[in-house]
């Protein structure tokens, strides 16, 4: 028989793994506010700042929330009833989750990297550069993408749409 975890562990599981999501919303919901003001700067310090902020922000409620809730999750849904692969939902979660964080690996960590550089080398000059342009606008789809796909998942918890995986003979 697999492991089951008790009442007690499984509560304090599930609070970090709902901590863990509520930091990398809120992470992703902080990155995309301050990319949107980003554009709106006044002096080349404000930039300086506010991307300064954008790489705290990921480095600290980003990856790490975003791994810690991928492996809470998987651990749940292993350790109890609901099973890795029993459920529609749980799968949609998985790869919804697996599919954000690595948008934001490939993408966004090197967009907000160039973005830092591309200030600290032009400085205020920066918001006129076509290339900048470009990344902006491409950050900003992209996370607002990934927040949405974030929010759509705490829905996929709540409601449990699609039923079961049906076993094959």
């Amino acid at each position: 028989m697999a492991y089951r975890l008790s009442q007690k562990k499984k509560s304090i599981l599930v609070a970090i793994h709902v901590i863990s999501v509520a930091s990398w919303i809120g992470g992703t919901l902080g990155m995309l506010l301050l990319g949107l003001y980003l554009r709106t700067a006044e002096n080349g310090s404000q930039l300086v700042y506010t991307i300064a902020s954008m790489e705290v922000i990921d480095e600290n409620l980003l990856k790490y929330p975003a791994l810690l809730s991928l492996l809470t999750g998987i651990l749940l849904s292993v350790w109890t009833q609901w099973g890795l692969v029993k459920h529609y939902w749980i799968i949609a979660k998985l790869v919804l989750t697996i599919m954000t964080i690595m948008l934001g690996i490939l993408f966004l960590d090197n967009w907000t990297a160039s973005l830092g550089e591309m200030i600290h080398e032009m400085g205020f000059a920066t918001l006129q550069d076509q290339t900048f342009q470009t990344r902006w606008m491409s950050m900003i789809i992209m996370s607002s993408f990934n927040l949405v796909c974030l929010l759509f998942m705490v829905f996929l918890t709540y409601l449990k749409p699609f039923g079961k995986v049906k076993k094959s003979r």
